[in-house]
């Protein structure tokens, strides 16, 4: 067989090689074919290299060597080699072949398989063929390599197409081929029987590859080009609520039901559809023999993504075997782990081991099979998992860890000797054993050791997290040992820097810190945790062309393309984005052909998002949104803002909190974790975003685990970029009032100012820094306040110009004069007509906010637009921050100028608005009118509910507003020479808990002094419902003290005359009284305790004197060691249990019986989610406490009432065991007989006060909370 026999000029049908080798070839060199069949590619290519010749016309080729995959893995074998060479022969030459060149191909052509699926392993082989082979790879998109770490998609709206999964690795093996041809003089051909690469990002991977020539065998696009290529716009669709016109599309493509139903499975699915996600996955169980193996792993994924483990068992592959992608493989012995199915964990485990031994994922699975072990079983007891696959040092460490005669120190010295993933796996065994047997401490040294691990960081993190919230819930770490939460905590957010992507780490980090978990030592801890990592020094990243974002001059651009040009690629971008109808930040990508100078239109764009708009009008943040969108989908062609993105997205959010869009600007911090991870620098720049943006929302204690994240990736980072997280930190650290220390990072931000070519001194943004935190630390008179007004009018003229610095200054300005009005210092009128133009200049919506919040007297109708401006955050907790602004004008309309006092519609307005709102509404309230809380008062006075307003003026001074028989009235309080603030921040330091301790033997004496100094006067009424401000609930009004002018004799407690109960907000009761009832009406209970002759303690003795009252009203009684799992459909429960505070008395911390149980008040509160009704006989479990650093309550009450309960009734101090079964019965009676919750109430407290002497310790101890006028029916 000679070269001209395949060269002569034949039209071949098909793929024709000699196209691609018409100029020739280079030896050592690999061509790599996408598409095309293997009887085409390897048959038609073969034949027409094996005849090429040398100058001396001697064959370059000693013969061809086809590699096939492993023989489990193909239905290839060395029959079908031949006949496609066979067949090759004929189309290139156009006639049969003859006997002795079908024996010449046959004696030239090796047939090899590659061990297993793994590059290293099928390099090898393709190495061994020696030298001047011809060599062919088959099936290479089969091939992996533990290197390469699987692509995610990390966006709500991205989508992967199958290219994105075989491109890297197919890459990684050309790469490795060449390398070895050289090195033998052959030549190879790599055959991907796969669609080719349509991506940029995909087609410059293989192109890029050295000595590799790729070619693309296109062919007309079929069904699933045509889904791949819609799949990312219909999941945007699906997102925006247009599921019909998705479906249509699909159905118009007339595909089988086998495919239409998978890709409608798979949308619905990441479009987080779980309920329609099931129903179309359904509909495939018919088709299942005909559905391809590796499908129905796909499927099974999807069933137990959506919650059906049934389903995805079903669908879920026997035969392991007849998996042939390594992928698939893993994710089925992913899915056989998750269900708990040993039989099917061995065979994958086996199937995966023979193709890939070196499978991080498989290596990965036995150890997590190891640690569940480690956690579940016990020396001598079978495993819960499968040991299938386990090595020696497997059963070592399993041996050793559940060992008593071993301590965790031997067996981690032990797996130490065997390198360091051993270590990691030994200490993260020793962890999950200990927490398991709670032995939370060390869990808790063991695991924050490795949080930083590749391998096992993330089950590290989880065990620190679980194991410092046991320690804090059993408040193990005495106070004077607090400071051992530093180094855990630290280890979680080093793990959280790593992983910006990780929100369950981060939801599960923000419950460790809140208050129902650690009371008020979680912000010190992250703040002296950011300190720590600050003060370990930072590396300075440079590029050769700094973009100074803080200065938009430094922007403008001194060559390039110009304006017009740029100007005309943003309008070309802008079109094609609202062609698209859709798009995502770090997701959506424009077309190579449209992305045109890049950097050059980022920096316009930037430019744009710093002007933000003209002098003196309103920003368009939906116009630059778009641009935003535009410059993020340019970034990926971009070679020196590639970056660009995470700062644009963090300039926006800043614009979008400005006008109150606080959950927008919260949105785009979220998205700018998920595209800022896996790689440090990007995660670095994502976290100051992060906490920027939560900053501007108000929320500090977000902001600073943001800032300690950024700090800890210890990431380089160039100086711009430090100055906007040095900048960052100090006005974190104002806010926080720790003032001193943002004046030590100061100095640093200036040498920084300095270093970007900039005046240090006289920066405005300096400026505005130096003055907001003189301004804050500034006492009430000081003549250092009227020096600081004159140096921000200064300041304001300078920056006149340029709005992204008059903002903040006109902001500070007008605090400034507010506060020297305050102080009757005299400003001039030129200091506040500048004020007037400042505001002039920032915009209409700017200008109404500073104004409203500076102001003395504000205008009801500017607070109530101001209120209604505010963005409704997408989880009521938000709440507190996002209406910080406005609380502060509230304030204010309490406040009586001299000769005037302020009306009771405004302050009846002002109460609502400093109301607690950050309690879950059943629905969105329709915008707040100035006279609503007044009138719907009057509307509850007319079926007998008188309502009272209280809230504290700006001068600490109690405001009274009632409203009964459709009358308003402000009743004045009596002033005492210290405001009524501080008395009661005094009486918060031992009441209300002390009054659960006070023997009724020594009378009523310290109930009513206390409440006396107190003295909040409220009349009498038949019901009264109570709308206070956040630190005015925590007030037990119960006990409010009637002066005897009205009850006609004698001082008594406001609770004995009157039914009072009290509201998170009069919007929250208006919605929750207008929402449809739950329609449950099972009455269960919980007390764990024991039921029987011998009684342990009070919980024994409740059961004991309940039990008559449980069985005449049918209650279903659950005694459990634990929180009870089946209660949540009851329409009343009632709880009874011990119920901790903190160690200082403050915050009710844990819920405990008379043995080990011991839980959060948080998870009672999930336990009872959706419960109509909620009794709690637990101590201090009506007790409400102000957030310490935002306008909300803490509590059970408050939990509750979020979780979905619409009436809560406890009691706000300790409660003495004899008040349960005596307070019960009455109230089942009254409740039966269908009065309200309220009155209901009431009269079991009365019936209390008969049968033990009317002691308000007893007998005003439950408080009715929330709906107040529910009733049975």
């Amino acid at each position: 067989m000679n070269e001209s026999e395949t060269q002569q000029a034949i039209d071949v049908e098909g793929f024709d090689p000699r196209q691609i080798f018409s100029k020739g070839f280079d030896l050592g060199a690999v061509d790599l074919i996408q598409g095309g069949s293997f009887e085409e590619v390897i048959g038609r290519t073969l034949v027409t290299l094996i005849c090429a010749k040398d100058e001396d016309d001697r064959g370059l080729f000693s013969g061809i060597s086809v590699v096939l995959p492993p023989v489990t893995v193909t239905t290839l074998t060395a029959d079908r080699v031949h006949t496609a060479l066979s067949a090759g022969l004929k189309a290139l030459s156009g006639a049969e072949p003859n006997e002795k060149k079908l024996e010449f191909l046959k004696n030239h052509t090796q047939v090899v398989s590659s061990p297993t699926l793994e590059i290293p392993d099928l390099v090898a082989t393709v190495s061994e063929q020696g030298p001047s082979r011809l060599i062919a790879i088959v099936d290479a998109s089969l091939y992996r390599d533990e290197g390469i770490t699987a692509p995610s998609a990390f966006g709500v709206s991205s989508v992967l197409a199958s290219e994105d999964l075989w491109v890297p690795h197919v890459a990684l093996l050309c790469s490795l081929c060449v390398s070895s041809v050289k090195a033998t003089n052959g030549f190879a051909v790599v055959h991907v029987d796969e669609t080719p690469a349509m991506r940029d990002a995909n087609v410059a991977l293989l192109v890029n590859v050295e000595d590799c020539y790729v070619t693309a065998l296109h062919r007309e696009p079929d069904a699933k080009d045509e889904v791949e290529q819609n799949a990312q716009r219909w999941l945007s669709l699906l997102l925006r609520g247009e599921l019909a016109n998705v479906v249509a599309e699909i159905d118009e493509m007339q595909l089988p039901d086998i495919n239409r139903l998978h890709v409608l499975a798979q949308l619905f699915s990441r479009a987080g559809m779980s309920g329609a996600a099931l129903e179309t996955l359904a509909q495939l169980v018919p088709h299942l023999t005909a559905m391809n193996p590796a499908n129905c792993v796909q499927i099974s994924w999807l069933a137990h993504k959506a919650g059906d483990d049934e389903l995805a068992l079903e669908f879920l592959p026997e035969k392991a075997e007849d998996i042939e992608s390594v992928m698939w493989i893993e994710q089925a012995l992913e899915l056989a782990t998750l269900l708990e199915k040993n039989s099917l964990i061995e065979r994958y485990d086996k199937r995966l081991a023979l193709l890939s031994p070196s499978s991080a994922h498989l290596r990965e699975n036995r150890d997590r099979r190891l640690l569940m072990n480690c956690r579940d079983a016990t020396l001598g007891t079978e495993s819960v998992y499968t040991t299938a696959g386990f090595t020696e040092h497997h059963l070592k460490l399993l041996d050793g860890v559940l060992s008593p005669q071993q301590e965790y120190g031997t067996v981690i010295e032990e797996a130490t000797k065997w390198g360091k993933e051993w270590f990691e796996l030994a200490v993260i065994c020793c962890a999950m054993h200990a927490w398991h047997l709670g032995h939370s401490r060390e869990a808790s040294d063991a695991a924050s050791r490795i949080t930083v691990s590749e391998l096992y960081g993330r089950q590290a993190t989880q065990i620190t997290l679980s194991s410092v919230r046991t320690l804090m819930l059993k408040e193990e770490i005495g106070r004077d040992e607090r400071d051992y939460y530093r180094k855990p905590v630290q280890s979680i957010l080093r793990f959280l820097a790593q992983h910006p992507e990780d929100s369950s780490i981060r939801s599960g980090l923000s419950r460790l810190l809140s208050v129902d978990s650690c009371g008020d030592i979680g912000v010190p801890i992250v703040a002296v945790s950011m300190l720590d990592f600050a003060g370990e020094g930072i590396r300075v990243a440079t590029r050769h062309q700094v973009t100074h974002e803080p200065q938009s001059e430094d922007l403008v651009e001194s060559q390039g393309p110009d304006e017009d040009t740029l100007k005309d690629v943003v309008e070309q971008g802008l079109k094609w984005l609202s062609s698209e109808g859709a798009g995502e930040h770090g997701v959506t990508v424009l077309p190579k052909e449209l992305a045109i100078h890049p950097d050059h239109v980022i920096r316009l764009i930037t430019r744009i998002i710093l002007m933000s708009a003209p002098r003196g009008e309103d920003v368009d943040v939906d116009f630059l949104e778009k641009l935003v969108l535009l410059a993020c989908a340019m970034c990926p062609y971009a070679t020196e803002e590639r970056n660009a993105d995470l700062r644009l997205l963090r300039l926006f959010a800043g614009q979008c909190a400005t006008i109150g869009q606080y959950q927008r600007a919260r949105n785009l911090a979220e998205q700018l974790l998920l595209i800022g991870q896996g790689n440090a620098p990007r995660s670095r720049l994502a976290w100051l975003a992060f906490a920027d943006i939560y900053h501007r929302c108000h929320n500090l204690s977000e902001a600073l685990v943001g800032l300690a994240c950024a700090m800890a990736t210890d990431a380089p980072v160039e100086k711009s970029d430090l100055w906007q997280e040095v900048h960052t930190a100090i006005r974190v650290l104002r806010d926080l009032g720790l003032y001193d220390l943002a004046n030590i990072f100061l100095p640093s931000l200036k040498e920084l100012t300095a270093d970007l070519g900039h005046d240090a001194n006289n920066d405005p943004r300096i400026v505005a820094l130096d003055l907001s935190l003189r301004l804050m630390k500034v006492e009430a008179g000081s003549e250092d306040l009227g020096k600081i007004v004159d140096e921000l009018s200064s300041s304001c003229k300078a920056a006149m110009n340029d709005r992204s610095f008059l903002l903040p200054l006109v902001v500070l300005l007008g605090q400034a004069i507010q506060r020297a009005d305050t102080d009757k210092l005299h400003i001039s009128d030129d200091t506040r007509d500048l004020l007037a133009e400042g505001l002039r200049l920032v915009g209409s919506q700017a200008s109404h906010l500073i104004q409203t919040v500076s102001t003395m007297a504000p205008l009801a109708s500017d607070v109530t637009e101001m209120f209604n401006r505010v963005q409704r955050g997408l989880y009521a907790s938000d709440a507190a921050s996002d209406f910080a602004f406005v609380s502060v004008a509230a304030r204010r309309l309490l406040d009586d100028s001299v000769g005037e006092a302020a009306s009771g519609e405004d302050k009846a307005l002002a109460v609502e608005l400093l109301a607690d709102h950050a309690v879950s509404l059943p629905d969105v309230p329709p915008p707040l009118e100035i006279n609503w809380p007044t009138s719907y008062a009057r509307s509850l006075n007319e079926i007998g509910l008188d309502v009272a307003f209280i809230g504290v003026d700006s001068a600490g001074e109690l405001s009274v507003t009632y409203v009964s028989n459709g009358e308003i009235q402000c009743i004045e309080q009596t002033r005492h020479p210290r405001s009524f603030k501080l008395r009661l921040l005094k009486w918060l330091e031992d009441y209300p808990r002390n009054y659960g301790y006070i023997d009724s033997a020594h009378g009523y004496n310290e109930f009513f002094t206390t409440m006396e100094a107190l003295d909040v006067l409220l009349p009498s009424s038949n019901s009264l419902v109570v709308i206070a401000e956040p630190m005015l609930q925590q007030v037990t009004l119960n006990l409010g003290i009637v002066k005897p002018t009205e009850m006609g004799g004698f001082s008594q407690f406001l609770g004995t005359s009157t039914a009072v109960g009290m509201v998170p907000s009069l919007t929250w009761f208006s919605m929750v009284r207008s929402s449809k009832r739950s329609g449950r009406i099972a009455y269960k209970a919980w007390i764990s305790a024991e039921d029987g002759p011998e009684m342990g303690g009070p919980l024994d003795l409740a059961l004991d004197r309940l039990k008559g009252t449980f069985n005449e009203f049918g209650f279903t009684v659950n005694t459990d060691r634990k929180l009870p799992q089946d209660i949540s459909d009851a329409g009343l429960a009632v709880v009874t249990a011990h119920g901790g505070l903190t160690e200082n008395g403050r915050y009710i911390h844990s819920i405990r019986d008379e043995g080990s149980l011991i839980e959060s008040p948080s998870a009672l509160a999930n336990t009872l989610a959706g419960v109509e009704v909620v009794i709690l006989f637990v101590c201090s479990g009506g007790r409400i406490d102000k957030h310490p650093m935002n306008n909300t309550t803490v509590g059970l009450p408050k939990q509750l009432l979020d979780k979905g309960c619409r009436a809560v009734i406890a009691s706000p101090w300790p409660l003495d065991v004899k008040v349960t079964y005596r307070w019960l019965e009455p109230f089942l009676r009254e409740w039966e007989a269908g009065s309200t919750i309220l009155e209901a109430t009431k009269k079991a407290n009365q019936a209390v006060g008969e049968a033990l002497g009317d002691s308000p310790q007893y007998s005003l101890a439950m408080t009715a909370f929330g709906d107040l006028l529910l009733t049975k029916n």
